[in-house]
């Protein structure tokens, strides 16, 4: 689903991750047709600021979450790929950059958990 111009609306990336979570998994830890595309997306994506706090307000996880544990899926299923080392490393170093910025997103100023 495109916009004049064939650009995608902005709420269709929020889908993307959760579709590379399902694909990983449904994968069975095998390559899979679109992988290098995932990858790709996963290592050059740049989200607008609101999806964390749309996600964590209607969805009640973080968005940054959701992309850590897709980078981290991928780099599981490429880690045994010689051909894709590269790209396996810098998708652990993206879900853990991923990771720091949900912890972030997940605290209150006090340091409490938000919804505790």
């Amino acid at each position: 689903v495109a916009l004049a111009g064939g650009k995608a609306h902005p709420a269709l990336g929020m889908c993307v991750p959760i579709m590379i979570v399902l694909k990983c998994c449904s994968s069975g830890g095998e390559a899979y047709a679109d992988l290098n595309t995932d990858i790709a997306y996963m290592l050059n994506r740049n989200d607008p600021v609101w999806f964390e706090t749309a996600f964590l307000a209607y969805f009640d996880i973080a968005w940054s979450t959701i992309c850590a544990q897709a980078c981290l899926c991928l780099a599981k299923i490429t880690c045994c790929n010689s051909q894709l080392q590269d790209e396996s490393s810098a998708l652990v170093k993206k879900g853990l950059e991923c990771l720091d910025v949900s912890a972030n997103t997940l605290k209150n100023e006090d340091g409490t958990i938000v919804n505790s």
